[in-house]
């Protein structure tokens, strides 16, 4: 059975755009915000990077989630949908004048071959669109959108319900799973650059 999980959040950061962008650039850095990302780690023969995910199904039993991806990035235009769409839910105005940058995070198309030789291990799919707009005041508005699937082997006795039910039931809380945590990982880059903006002042005002 595939399961969906979705999750959308957004936050301004007291840094411009163009450092914003080399921060979440630094895909392992990002990655290792999110409290359930056990490991990271780029697969240059494959051009890809390796998620390592754990939780804990209902029954407290781990799951295990692999994905191989595959990160790009492009400029945003002022007249395109995401660019529309990202500067309507923003809180606070944006420069609708200059263009912003989305970094994609897609499934690759070569990975290498798993085996994962037990039943509490999957391979899954996702898609994630980080799209980074201006904002007055050198701020960065930052929306960040990611979907991702895994396609479970049902066990006892959860297969004796309506697939259906499950379905849903499952899809409701992988995303509040992951909105939660993708809550918590913008808030924890939030931080970590308001630190550094802060270093760097202080190490500006030494010299």
């Amino acid at each position: 059975m595939e399961v969906t999980g979705k999750s959308n959040a957004v936050v301004v950061l007291e840094s411009c755009l163009q450092e914003s962008t080399i921060y979440f650039s630094d895909h392992e850095k990002i990655l290792k915000c999110n409290p359930y990302c056990t490991h990271v780690e780029y697969l240059r023969e494959f051009d890809v990077f390796q998620w390592t995910f754990e939780v804990d199904d209902p029954r407290n039993n781990p799951i295990v989630a692999l994905f191989f991806v595959k990160q790009t990035q492009e400029i945003l235009p002022v007249d395109s949908p995401d660019f529309c769409r990202c500067a309507t839910r923003n809180h606070q105005p944006v420069d609708v004048q200059r263009p912003g940058k989305k970094i994609r995070w897609t499934t690759a198309d070569a990975v290498p071959g798993m085996n994962p030789g037990n039943n509490h291990t999957f391979i899954g799919t996702t898609h994630s669109e980080i799209c980074l707009l201006h904002q007055s005041d050198n701020k960065t508005a930052v929306h960040f959108e990611t979907n991702i699937s895994l396609d479970f082997q049902l066990s006892f006795p959860l297969n004796l319900m309506p697939e259906p039910v499950l379905k849903l039931m499952s899809n409701t809380i992988m995303s509040k799973i992951m909105q939660q945590a993708t809550e918590s990982m913008l808030c924890q880059v939030q931080s970590d650059i308001c630190c550094a903006m802060l270093e760097i002042a202080v190490e500006g005002g030494k010299k």
